[in-house]
């Protein structure tokens, strides 16, 4: 039945990408945007984990949208996981495309996924931070405000040779006003080789309040796991309290290049 699963997962992530799932739309000529942003947060957190030691980390995005709902994208951050201080790696470098397509109101959002850490220096034998995910997303706003994100994300191999992975999440928005609205994310990932290790899956969430003025958003947000510390230690972060509760700020500057 798992194998089932994520065939037919599999095949309706193809169909989205091409665009064989909605009827093609007559455009007089194609449209092109490159939109961006650069941020500061106090606390990268990536799913529920710190991945900058609890530190401040600076991150940059670029979006390049074509016509019929085509995107290609890289997000930055600097990142810390290693309790030594030694710096390795310190960056991380995410690339992916992605479709939107219109499903009678509902924005279906697939993205080939690729984390990258371009200055990880690996040890003969070791493991690498680096994996793939193929990202399917389900988005709607309802009449009444509240805005719903459904994630699904399934990966061959996870980080540090995790195994298969599978992730679940809900995301819900509401706009309090026109420039502050309130949030909450709640999330599960499942790890093939997270018990061998001597962790496990884990479940994640968060709330918080975002603010925003002309191109600028502040975010304020606590986010915790039900991770204890030597299950983060053993299969997911060494640094310290990567995976206890705690409150970061992010400000965040969007801005359009084109057209």
């Amino acid at each position: 039945m798992k194998d089932f699963t994520k065939m037919v997962l599999g095949a309706a992530s193809i169909a989205g990408l091409l665009g064989v799932s909605a009827p093609a739309v007559a455009q007089d000529a194609p449209s092109w945007a490159l939109n961006g942003n650069v941020a500061v947060t106090s606390d990268y957190r990536f799913r529920g984990i710190s991945q900058s030691d609890r530190s401040f980390a600076p991150q940059g995005s670029l979006t390049l949208a074509g016509p019929d709902g085509f995107y290609v994208s890289a997000w930055g951050s600097s990142v810390d996981f290693d309790p030594t201080k030694s710096g390795n790696p310190y960056m991380e470098l995410d690339l992916y495309v992605g479709k939107h397509t219109d499903l009678g109101g509902v924005d279906w959002n697939i993205m080939p996924y690729y984390y990258a850490y371009p200055p990880a220096d690996i040890a003969p034998g070791g493991t690498s931070p680096e994996f793939f995910e193929l990202i399917n997303q389900l988005s709607h706003t309802f009449d009444f405000g509240v805005s719903a994100l459904g994630t699904y994300a399934w990966s061959p191999n996870l980080a540090f040779n995790g195994g298969t992975g599978h992730y679940l999440a809900l995301n819900l928005a509401y706009p309090i006003n026109d420039w502050l609205s309130i949030s909450g994310n709640y999330g599960h990932q499942w790890a093939g080789n997270a018990a061998a290790a001597g962790s496990s899956g884990y479940n994640h969430g968060d709330v918080g309040l975002t603010a925003s003025y002309k191109g600028f958003a502040l975010d304020l947000r606590y986010t915790g796991t039900d991770l204890t510390r030597l299950g983060c230690g053993n299969f997911y972060m060494t640094t310290r309290n990567a995976c206890a509760g705690g409150a970061a700020a992010t400000l965040t500057y969007n801005f359009a290049l084109l057209p």
